[in-house]
């Protein structure tokens, strides 16, 4: 299993303010690294938090 899929099994467990801590997490690491540039990784996470957020309601 990739690091991005066990990220996302342990991300799926979370509840709600776990969620939210961790995506604060990854922007701050995002921003350290220099991938933050222009808005598009946190924009690309924001949609697949609402997707996953979507699925879950749907299930």
């Amino acid at each position: 299993m990739s690091l991005l899929g066990r990220y996302l099994d342990w991300f799926r467990d979370r509840d709600l303010a776990g969620q939210v801590g961790s995506s604060v997490a990854l922007f701050v690491v995002l921003f350290v690294l220099g991938v933050y540039t222009a808005g598009v990784a946190p924009g690309v996470i924001l949609v697949a938090l609402l997707v996953d957020h979507w699925y879950r309601g749907r299930v």
